[in-house]
Order: structure tokens, then C-alpha cells, then sequence
């Protein structure tokens, strides 16, 4: 398809005007955006060039040991739950808060406890009725056993005195009646012999239709049978007897004697049986006794725990959430969460005294004394100054992180302050320049400005020229600046890099 020649005319134009266009762009702008950022990175360069500069200057040299360490209260009064009971936090002041000696700080929460009081009181009042109960029941007892004892004591005096009375009397009048019966019955037995012998010899007196020899025989006959009877009644009172001396007496004495013996056996064991309800009563009552002196104590420890309930400030000050003298583990204090006894939940500093402690490193502990004078620069408030001295230095060191052993060992110090000061607070960060030594009106420099070749102490200096390298002498430092004896001369300008690496870096 062909162009119109108007379309045609067109295209000419407008790839004219974009070439012409490109031609400027290329020509005259690129070259001028080129400039401007080289000239903006120039001074750029030259800028970081004057920050990594030094001018030297005359002043005091102070040499000691800079550390960092923290302004902390020399007395802090840690308040946390007191009561050996755990319970919840129910309310808690807000951190920060100013508070007056009085002001409630902190609430926990105290309805278990209410109610463990209600029950150990509705426990008390049963255990006393209990023991009240348990005493009467020892009484009524120590009445029982009375009468058991008396009881028994009877039956062994009636067994005794049954043994004694058979012995002195009833044995003997036994016997002497079982020898009278074989008295009789000899006598009897003889009697009935001399009738029978009578009988024989003398004459019979019949009538007569009677016959005198039958008759005769017939009295013979009855009075042998009566010599038959009386000696069968001799036979058994002599059986009697022997059967009394053999049986019936060894057999009452051994049955009187065992009625003693279980009579007076009966009698310990009911002394025993009284002895043990008495020592059960008494163990009852004594249980009861302590329950009741164990649950009056619980009782009243909960009700001294109620007064615990509540932190008030013991002093003037600023309310610190937990211990911030404990590194890790400390509460996230804030309401609902378990409290036990002994966790700090508040700290008030008291900010009238105020220290600052800082880890003296063990390689710097020869260097440093008490005594040695001390310069705080608060971290928060750049340009202020304190003046101080260390006061205490830890014999022993300790490592710097308890739970590991190859952590560097760090003696914990503290410095005191010249005058206290509102600005300062508890918790400041702070750096501290220890000064062991003020060396007056001399030349120093940073110590990255020295450079060291072998023996050869040497620095870059900004001249007129360029950079040329200037040999100086050192003396002594510090941990930021170093004492120049020779070779540099106030006003002179040093570079804290090699200038020449820096260009050759750069190409």
C-alpha cells in the first residue's frame, strides 16, 4: 500500500525534528548533567575528606580509661508480694508515675483468699466442737472405766476369797463330814453285826402255829441283810472319801484356783483396755487440740495476708517496673498476670543519692585505684559533665556473663558522684573517662592519625604542596588520643587515612 504524499511529508519532518532534538540532547545537555554530578560528587569527596581530617591543637591531655557504665539509686527499695501466697495481679500504677510516701501502687487479687478465710473459719468453729465433744466423751470414759475396773477388782476378790474359804473352811468340813459318814457307817456296820450275833444266839420266841427254826432263819436273814446295808453304806462313804481326796477336791481347788487366776488376768487386761481409750481419748483430744492451734495459725496468716494485698510507697519517687538490677527474668508487669511471694513488681529509687556503676575490665584493674578521679558524660545529654570518684572496686572479679565461664572477667565498681545533680536519674547511660593521669598544655592527635613503620611513628599532613608524610615523636595516650612530642605544630592539618591508599583505591 502506497503513502500519500501528505502522510509522506509528515514522517519527513518529524524524524527531522527528533534527530534535531537528539543532536541537542547529546550535544549540549548530557555533557552539562555530566559536570554537575561530577562536580556535586567532588564536593562530596572533599567533604569526607574534611570530615576525616584533623587540626591539631594545644589543651590538656587526659589519659585514663573510658568506659561505659549506668547512674543507679545507692538505695532502692524493691517492694513485691510479701505473702507466702499466690494470687493474681489485679491492679498496677503506671511506670514513670511520680508517687508521695503512702500512694497506693499496686492491687492483687484477694476473693480465693476471702474464701479460703470463710472456709478455715467455718473449719475452726467444727474442730472446736469436735474437741469439745472429744473432752466430754474422756470424762464419760474415765467414769466407765472406773466401774470396769471396780467390777473387776470384785470378781477377783470374790475369786480369791471363794479359794480361801474352801481352803480354811469348806475342804475341812467336807472332809470331816465324809469321815463322820464312815464313822457312822462302821458304827452302823457293828451295830447291825451284834444284832445279827444276837439274833443267833438267843431263843426265839414264836407262837404256836409258828415255826421257831424258819422264824429264826428269817431273822438272820433280814438282820444280815442289814449287816449288807451297812457295810455297802461303809463302802460308799469310804468311796466317797477317796473319791474327795482324789477328785472332787484337787478338781474344786484347780477351779477355784483358775477363777482366781482369770479373775486377776481379767483384771490387768481391763486396766490395759481402760489405760489404751484413755491414751486413744487423750491422742483424740491432742489431734483435735492441734488441728484447732494449726488452723487458728493458717487462720490467721491468711488474715495477715489480706493486709498484704495492696504495695504502698514506702518513700518519695518514681515508680520502675521490676528490678532493674536483675539482667533477665525480670515480671512483664502488667494486670492478670500470677504473682508468688518474693517477685519484684516495683522499684523506687531514691533519687537524693544517686552512683554510678560501671565493669572495670580485669586488664585495667592494676591501672585503676580508688580514689581516682572520674568524668561522667550522660549519654542523653550531649555536653554535660560530672565530676566523680571511684569509690568501691570488687575484690574478687567475676565473669561479665554469670552462665558462661569464658566470658571476660570484670571487676563490678562504683563511682561517686562530686555533688548529685536533677539531671541525672536512675538508669542513665553514661560514659565514663577514669583519669589517671593530666598531661598540661601539650600537642596530641587521634591515634587513627599515627601510622607505624617498624620503629618509625609517622602521620599524613595537608600542605600547601599536597600530602606529604611528617616522622613525629609520641608519648602518651589515651584510648582516643595520643601525645605528640615532636614533629607537628599547633595548627597543622592530619589526615586519619593513608591519603595515597585511599587514590590508588580509587583508580
Amino acid at each position: 500500500m502506497k503513502l500519500s504524499r501528505k502522510k509522506l511529508t509528515w514522517l519527513i519532518v518529524l524524524l527531522v525534528i527528533g534527530g534535531i532534538g537528539a543532536g541537542v540532547w547529546f550535544g549540549v545537555f548530557r555533557p552539562k548533567l555530566m559536570a554537575k554530578k561530577a562536580e556535586a560528587a567532588k564536593k562530596a569527596q572533599d567533604a569526607e575528606d574534611m570530615d576525616r581530617t584533623f587540626k591539631v591543637r594545644r589543651d590538656d591531655l587526659i589519659i585514663g580509661l573510658l568506659q561505659g557504665g549506668y547512674v543507679n539509686a545507692s538505695q532502692k527499695h524493691k517492694l513485691s508480694l510479701q505473702a507466702n501466697y499466690r494470687t493474681k495481679l489485679l491492679w498496677v500504677i503506671d511506670e514513670n508515675t511520680k508517687v508521695k510516701a503512702g500512694d497506693l501502687l499496686a492491687r492483687f487479687e484477694t476473693d480465693e483468699l476471702k474464701e479460703q478465710i470463710e472456709n478455715l473459719e467455718i473449719e475452726l468453729d467444727n474442730l472446736k466442737k469436735e474437741l469439745d465433744l472429744a473432752i466430754e466423751s474422756k470424762k464419760i470414759q474415765i467414769s466407765t472405766n472406773a466401774a470396769d475396773l471396780q467390777a473387776a477388782e470384785e470378781s477377783l476378790l470374790q475369786a480369791d476369797d471363794a479359794m480361801r474359804k474352801y481352803r480354811r473352811f469348806e475342804r475341812s468340813s467336807t472332809r470331816d463330814s465324809l469321815d463322820l459318814a464312815i464313822s457312822n457307817a462302821e458304827a452302823a456296820l457293828e451295830t447291825a453285826k451284834n444284832d445279827y450275833a444276837t439274833t443267833r444266839d438267843s431263843e426265839v420266841e414264836v407262837s404256836k402255829d409258828e415255826n421257831a427254826e424258819d422264824k429264826k432263819r428269817q431273822l438272820l436273814k433280814e438282820a444280815q441283810a442289814v449287816i449288807d446295808e451297812k457295810e455297802n453304806a461303809l463302802t460308799t462313804a469310804e468311796d466317797n472319801l477317796r473319791v474327795f481326796r482324789r477328785y472332787d477336791n484337787p478338781s474344786k481347788l484347780t477351779r477355784l484356783y483358775n477363777a482366781y487366776e482369770q479373775a486377776k488376768l481379767n483384771l490387768r487386761k481391763v486396766k490395759i483396755s481402760t489405760e489404751s481409750k484413755i491414751v486413744q481419748a487423750d491422742k483424740s483430744i491432742e489431734n483435735y487440740r492441734r488441728r484447732v492451734r494449726r488452723t487458728t495459725e493458717q487462720l490467721n496468716r491468711y488474715k495477715n495476708y489480706m493486709t498484704m494485698m495492696e504495695l504502698r510507697a514506702p518513700v518519695d519517687g518514681v515508680v520502675i517496673y521490676a528490678d532493674p538490677d536483675r539482667r533477665w527474668g525480670n515480671l512483664d508487669v502488667k494486670p492478670g498476670i500470677d504473682i508468688n511471694k518474693g517477685q519484684v513488681l516495683i522499684t523506687i529509687p531514691e533519687m537524693s543519692n544517686l552512683v554510678v556503676d560501671f565493669d572495670l575490665p580485669e586488664q585495667y584493674r592494676s591501672k585503676i585505684n580508688i580514689g581516682d578521679r572520674a568524668v561522667i558524660s550522660p549519654d542523653s545529654l550531649p555536653g554535660e559533665k560530672f565530676g566523680g570518684a571511684i569509690s568501691h572496686i570488687d575484690t574478687l572479679p567475676v565473669n561479665l556473663v554469670n552462665w558462661d565461664a569464658s566470658s571476660p572477667k570484670i571487676y563490678k565498681s562504683k563511682i561517686k558522684l562530686d555533688q548529685q545533680s536533677p539531671k541525672l536519674v536512675n538508669g542513665m547511660s553514661v560514659q565514663i573517662n577514669i583519669v589517671t593521669k593530666t598531661i598540661p598544655n601539650t600537642i596530641f592527635v587521634p591515634v587513627e592519625a599515627v601510622f607505624e613503620d617498624n620503629d618509625r611513628f609517622f602521620v599524613y599532613c595537608n600542605s600547601l604542596t599536597g600530602t606529604k608524610e611528617v616522622d613525629v615523636t609520641i608519648g602518651e595516650s589515651n584510648d582516643n588520643f595520643v601525645q605528640i612530642t615532636s614533629g607537628l605544630e599547633e595548627g597543622d592539618v592530619v589526615y586519619l587515612y593513608r591519603p595515597y591508599q585511599k587514590t590508588q583505591d580509587s583508580q
